[in-house]
């Protein structure tokens, strides 16, 4: 169900090295609620239980020193096997509404939102209209269309995006929008997204799992340098 002004954002952060994440942009989000998970990844042959007892406490020590720099958020700290299934899993008990990449901004004034169509596209906006409530950014809606297509249906797609955004509160002068008529869609977002704050992206497998295992997606958040917000499809 497409929910406004309960934006829940979860933020994983590998606590078994000494480098801290770039996370400068969760300063410049506005009022969004963050929850920190804090992860250890465990080798295949190890027991969690044992490298809990040998790292818990440094672990809690770099979870607890991230989350002073930003706003001191809720903290979940997990020693695991699976990266990616306890993204989902957490994500799921806190029931957040995207997760966040690391990357670095530090300003938020400008978001990229690429739109593939209807999937997710609920969420995507109520997100979208989350976070422009919450601050004071702009942001730009995004469609390629294959060369052969006929344009006309992405306009009407980001238009009617855009109306959207404007029925939920936000005020149209904060948002605009581009079509690409024939280009390579993963390309068009890494280049456009270099001249952005934020990458909004929307999962369209039904885990984050397959997200970041899978192959387009990943590819897109790899290549970017700005920081990524994934909408979670958990409809």
């Amino acid at each position: 169900m497409t929910h406004i002004g309960e934006l829940r954002i979860l933020v994983p952060v590998d606590v078994s090295g000494m480098e801290s994440p770039p996370l400068d942009v969760l300063d410049h989000l506005g009022a969004v609620e963050v929850v920190l998970l804090g992860y250890f990844p465990v080798p295949d042959q190890a027991e969690p239980a044992l490298l809990r007892d040998q790292y818990g406490p440094k672990a809690t020590d770099r979870l607890d020193a991230v989350a002073d720099e930003h706003g001191d958020p809720d903290e979940v700290l997990v020693f695991t096997h699976d990266r990616e299934a306890t993204i989902d899993r957490i994500a799921d008990e806190y029931d957040c509404d995207a997760v966040l990449t690391a990357g670095r901004s530090t300003v938020v004034d400008r978001v990229l939102v690429p739109l593939r169509g209807d999937v997710n596209l609920d969420r995507i906006l109520a997100v979208v209209a989350d976070l422009l409530l919450a601050g004071n950014e702009t942001a730009t809606l995004f469609h390629s269309v294959a060369e052969d297509a006929d344009p006309t249906q992405g306009e009407l797609l980001l238009m009617g995006a855009v109306d959207r955004l404007v029925e939920y509160g936000v005020d149209r002068d904060r948002v605009d929008w581009r079509l690409s008529e024939g280009g390579d869609p993963q390309t068009d977002i890494v280049e456009l997204g270099a001249e952005y704050d934020l990458v909004v992206l929307g999962e369209t497998e039904p885990s984050l799992r397959e997200r970041i295992i899978g192959d387009v997606l990943s590819a897109i958040v790899d290549a970017l340098e700005v920081p990524a917000l994934i909408v979670r499809d958990v409809e």
